[in-house]
């Protein structure tokens, strides 16, 4: 009897920790400032949404008597942001530790879905200020990374929350190592040829019959090929160079990361090659012997130049602050960058350097219910997020950043009133 109760227990137990509410049948969000990203914005308009997607936008819409109606009178409606190139999911989670990063010089069979956490903290944490959608990447400090997988942030299991995996690899030209090869940049431009080389050969004594499987090689395949892109992790002048090289000389379909000013010098280069930029250097300080608001130009020149580009803010700040997307967007309005695109910057545009501007991205009949309400404009940081949704379900902006303050505000509270 005992061990049945405990059996019991058990199976309770799993199925509540493995529970997902499912999307609701039916949601309609009336009378909001709808800023689609894609088209015209809607200053008085609708958005109905079922079984998780966008099925009518516009000044009015039909919805089921049963939907439940959100009233956004008065505050704007955007498409949930999209953070490139994070670690949520892998690190911020009680008692697992830091799974990225894996020792070795070229790891690109790794890939995070398999350490990946729905109870990570951080993922809460990042919906508090309106992203839906981030990249994990299996870390990014060794000179050739693992994988990167797209998800959504909400769910009760990993599979819950994929939105696409393996949608890129992560390379790493400014990872020179301490006391071992490759040590220089000489070094990790010709480690990176030997690897590609290498991959190369594999695939071609592959066409000619068996050969013994090499996972290393079988990994880097789909970059030769053309079908994985890869996003260089180039921090300065040199490592930029050294990802155009590679990026011209193998046909890689590459993306640069970079929060380095240095970008600026291929600007031209970059944009004549249509290579997409993931600029995490807003809130960066500029070197000695730049001027002090250059960073903050930065994402002004990349628009004017028509580069396709997006923000990152996860360059200088951990998993817990990926939530601080508006943050390089809203600077670089005020110096030179249109309101129009600065919010592509964290929508549309990181969503299109991916892939996944068919499902999320901006508000269009079609794509994910991906959508974030405010009180102003989400680039101005006196805005507050009023509802968020992913996947056409209400989320819970509660995480452990806002109990924090709750118990905090509430000791203060007392205190004053004490002494009164």
């Amino acid at each position: 009897m005992k061990r049945a109760a405990i059996l019991a227990l058990a199976c309770g137990w799993l199925g509540l920790s493995a529970y997902s509410a499912p999307a609701e049948k039916a949601v309609v969000i009336l009378n909001g400032k709808i800023r689609p990203v894609a088209g015209a914005p809607l200053e008085r308009g609708s958005i109905l949404i079922e079984n998780g997607k966008i099925t009518a936008i516009g000044a009015s819409v039909r919805a089921p008597k049963d939907a439940r109606v959100i009233d956004a009178a008065g505050l704007y409606v955007y498409p949930g942001m999209v953070a490139p190139l994070t670690a949520i999911g892998l690190t911020g989670y009680p008692g697992a530790g830091n799974d990225t990063n894996e020792i070795g010089l070229s790891v690109p069979y790794l890939d995070p879905f398999d350490a990946l956490n729905p109870e990570d903290e951080t993922i809460a944490i990042a919906r508090v200020d309106g992203v839906t959608t981030v990249l994990t990447a299996a870390g990014s400090a060794r000179p050739i990374n693992g994988k990167a997988v797209a998800l959504h942030l909400d769910g009760g299991l990993s599979e819950e929350m994929i939105l696409q995996r393996d949608v890129c690899l992560v390379f790493n030209p400014s990872a020179r190592q301490n006391n071992s090869y490759p040590a220089t940049f000489e070094g990790l431009s010709r480690f990176f040829d030997e690897k590609l080389q290498k991959a190369k050969q594999y695939m071609d004594k592959k066409k000619g019959g068996d050969v013994p499987r090499d996972p290393e090689a079988e990994a880097l395949s789909p970059v030769l090929e053309g079908r994985l892109p890869v996003v260089f992790v180039a921090q300065g002048e040199i490592p930029i160079r050294i990802a155009l090289r590679l990026i011209a000389d193998y046909k890689i379909k590459g993306i640069l990361f970079s929060a380095s000013t240095d970008i600026l010098k291929y600007a031209d280069q970059i944009a004549a090659r249509n290579i997409p930029v993931i600029w995490g250097g807003t809130t960066g300080l500029p070197e000695r012997w730049e001027p002090v608001d250059k960073n903050y130009h930065t994402a002004a020149v990349l628009a004017e130049k028509k580069i396709l580009f997006a923000f990152s803010e996860s360059a200088y700040q951990g998993s817990s602050n990926v939530r601080r997307q508006p943050v390089p967007a809203s600077l670089s309005v005020a110096y030179g960058l249109s309101e129009e695109e600065a919010v592509k910057a964290l929508t549309l545009n990181p969503a299109r350097i991916f892939g996944l501007d068919d499902r999320i991205g901006s508000l269009e009949v079609g794509k994910s219910a991906d959508i974030v309400i405010c009180t102003k404009p989400i680039i101005q940081a006196s805005s507050k997020i009023k509802t968020v949704l992913i996947a056409g379900r209400v989320i819970s902006l509660e995480n452990n950043q806002t109990r924090l303050r709750d118990k905090y505000r509430a000791i203060v509270r007392e205190r004053l009133a004490r002494k009164k």
